[in-house]
């Protein structure tokens, strides 16, 4: 599975590339909003590169997502 934020200018930050192996989901409980969501975080202890299926918690992105400061944010 690869996650990318894609900026309406082009600009892509990619959140997670080839994580998960054998693992499944990212984050834990119903479709329903409830668990524990992956959240994604520059200021997270732990790399996305480093976690384990369903990584639950937060994450370091692949990428800083610092990447979309300053991006535009309105889109077509």
């Amino acid at each position: 599975m690869q996650i990318s934020l894609v900026a309406p200018d082009n600009t892509t930050v990619p959140l997670a590339t080839n994580r998960g192996s054998s693992g499944q989901n990212f984050g834990t409980g119903n479709n329903d909003c409830t668990g524990v969501h992956t959240v994604f975080d520059d200021a997270a202890a732990t790399a996305i590169s480093a976690g384990a299926a369903p990584f639950a918690g937060s994450f370091k992105p692949e990428s800083p997502l610092q990447l979309m400061n300053g991006k535009p944010v309105n889109g077509t």
